[in-house]
């Protein structure tokens, strides 16, 4: 057989199939009809993402004037007049009652700034709830820490926020803070790592014989020995409420006149023949009570050099001292002033026992102004703290710090935050308080 030409026929049979004729109209066609439904796709998935695109950017929108719903709470519970003019801390809810008061009060007294309130093309809404801080009661807020939620809209989008906030036990960074202005003079010296002073309104110091080893800065104007700048932002001041710390009292003397320990036994005081302390179970009171006295017309309790045992003291009214028993180890919270004089040692006293650090660390708490101008020989630890103002003069020796709020002047005993003469303040950063601050702050967020 004739392969050659076996070869040729076999081929000759498949010719048609390298024709050409005819092949573009259809490969053409084939190429618009995938061209048309790419395009078709394209258009749908741009059509979706531009509908996308679009309600990203107004849930962002929405997620930010939540925010700005969060950032006014957070100004109204800071300040008095969020809006302006009267700026002192903290907010009117906050001062009035703590974060219970916060639960209760604070959306109520404020809708006309937290609810449905239209904020950039949008609205918010803010409400605030106790955590879940185990007492089972979400009206009584139990560990200083609520919830704000704001929910914020714009263009049917929707985001809710929820900011954990808290108020945080104070603890001085200063040797003395006020709220108020502060003014100086003499030889004072303030020292410690730790040894400066700051008011959140003015400082002057005047002569040049004070030591301040840290400086002296104000929110206004600092001029004089010391000082560093003014300007500065404002520091935290705590909430000083004297009705707080009365049950860890030892004794309690009371606005009647009578003294009550803290088992319930009530020492009266009878005038037989010079006057005497006396429980009708106990019997004699005069020996842990004989140096004080009170006078129901001035609302004043007072302590002498004679008896006064050891303790921590609540006065309900003013406490004075002309002098005390040598080494006297006591804390005094007055819901009144504090006139501390006298020239015998004294010392913070310490239940250790029973007393947590912050506590133990309490020495004068006022409810309106202290004033310190004894010349104990001797060095006291702890801190002093008043609602109102503070002055010291003479020669106290203090390791601790001082702190004066300035929530109010309406006690005259002390007009205006003053320290001179040869006071020593020695503070090291190292002393925890058993107050809130004024202030809250946000320790958590999320969207929810």
């Amino acid at each position: 057989m004739n392969n050659s030409k076996f070869n040729r026929k076999v081929f000759d049979g498949f010719k048609w199939f390298s024709c050409e004729k005819g092949v573009a109209l259809p490969i053409t066609i084939l190429l618009l009809v995938v061209l048309g439904a790419l395009a078709v796709v394209s258009t749908q998935w741009s059509s979706q993402d531009i509908s996308r695109t679009a309600d990203y950017y107004k849930s962002r929108e929405a997620f930010f004037i939540a925010e700005a719903g969060i950032n006014k709470a957070i100004n109204l519970l800071n300040y008095t007049d969020a809006a302006g003019g009267d700026e002192s801390s903290p907010g009117v809810e906050i001062a009035a009652g703590g974060f219970d008061n916060v639960l209760t009060n604070f959306v109520a007294n404020n809708t006309a700034d937290l609810t449905n309130i239209s904020f950039g093309g949008g609205t918010y809404n803010v409400t605030v709830a106790d955590n879940d801080d185990g007492d089972g009661d979400t009206a009584n807020d139990d560990d200083n820490n609520l919830i704000l939620t704001a929910t914020g809209t714009k263009g049917g989008q929707t985001v809710t926020l929820e900011a954990v906030i808290v108020r945080r036990l104070f603890k001085g960074d200063n040797a003395i803070t006020t709220e108020g202005d502060l003014g100086g003079n003499g030889t004072f010296t303030i020292d410690g790592t730790n040894g400066s002073i700051h008011s959140n309104s003015s400082v002057t110091v005047s002569g040049g014989s004070a030591t301040i080893t840290q400086g002296a800065t104000a929110s206004g104007t600092c001029s004089g020995t010391g000082c560093v700048t003014g300007g500065v932002a404002p520091e935290d001041i705590p909430i000083i409420n004297p009705a707080d710390y009365k049950s860890f009292a030892n004794y309690i003397l009371k606005n009647d006149g009578t003294i009550e320990d803290a088992d319930g036994n009530i020492y009266v005081y009878t005038n037989p023949g010079g006057g005497h302390w006396s429980n009708s179970v106990l019997g004699d009171g005069d020996t842990i009570f004989g140096g004080f006295s009170y006078s129901i017309a001035q609302g004043k309790w007072t302590a002498g050099s004679s008896n006064i045992t050891d303790g921590s003291f609540y006065v309900e009214g003013d406490f004075t001292t002309t002098g005390c028993p040598p080494g006297w180890a006591t804390t005094i919270v007055a819901e009144g002033y504090i006139n501390f004089g006298g020239n015998s040692d004294v010392v913070n006293y310490k239940d250790t026992v029973n007393d947590t650090i912050d506590i133990q660390n309490m020495f004068l708490v006022a409810g309106t102004d202290i004033e310190f101008s004894g010349t104990p020989s001797n060095t006291i630890q702890g801190f002093m703290a008043a609602k109102e103002q503070v002055s010291f003069s003479g020669s106290v020796q203090l390791e601790g710090f001082v702190v004066a709020s300035d929530t109010a002047n309406a006690e005259n005993l002390v007009t205006s935050n003053t320290i001179g003469g040869s006071v020593q303040i020695t503070y090291n950063g190292d002393m925890v308080a058993p107050f809130l601050g004024n202030k809250v702050s946000v320790i958590a967020w999320q969207e929810t």
